[in-house]
């Protein structure tokens, strides 16, 4: 976990530094494009590559991808217009984001203390972003659209039993 929580923030702080450099699409594509040779090469290596390849849904895939790439462009945009500390203040909604989307999608539970969880980490939320104080930001908005992005993938593949995900 440690490792993972470096690596995450050792490509925010490359993220920051390349925004000014390097276009945001160029840093996706590179970004995907290493993650694919290294997806690929996993998938070659074992010996199920047929199985691996094969899928029924190739529709839900694409649109799960979509909506991923989605919300690595806002955060790419985000992190380079805001101060990291916000940035990662506005990723923690993402726990937010996910109780909320697997009550709607998933028709998972919402108990009063999930409800009285959600209500404070969005007061926190108003506290970082201060709508009334300044000017609200069109970073900060894009930062939290990338934090609703990332937990819909997830539901997406979860709302189908895992035999009917290939």
């Amino acid at each position: 976990m440690s490792v993972a929580l470096g690596s995450f923030c050792l490509m925010a702080v490359a993220a920051k530094e390349l925004s000014s450099e390097v276009d945001t699409f160029q840093v996706l594509f590179f970004r995907s494009l290493i993650g694919l040779l290294v997806i690929t090469t996993i998938i070659f290596a074992s010996r199920n590559t047929a199985s691996l390849l094969k899928t029924q849904r190739i529709k839900l895939h694409g649109l799960r991808n979509s909506v991923h790439f989605i919300g690595q462009m806002a955060w790419f945009i985000g992190i380079s217009l805001l101060p990291l500390a916000e940035v990662f203040a506005l990723e923690f909604t993402v726990p937010l984001w996910t109780a909320l989307i697997a009550a709607l999608f998933l028709k998972e539970r919402l108990t009063l203390k999930k409800l009285l969880s959600i209500a404070f980490g969005f007061a926190g939320v108003l506290i970082i972003v201060q709508p009334g104080v300044k000017a609200l930001d069109i970073a900060s908005l894009e930062v939290l659209a990338a934090a609703i992005a990332t937990p819909l993938p997830t539901h997406a593949q979860n709302r189908f039993p895992p035999q009917s995900i290939h």
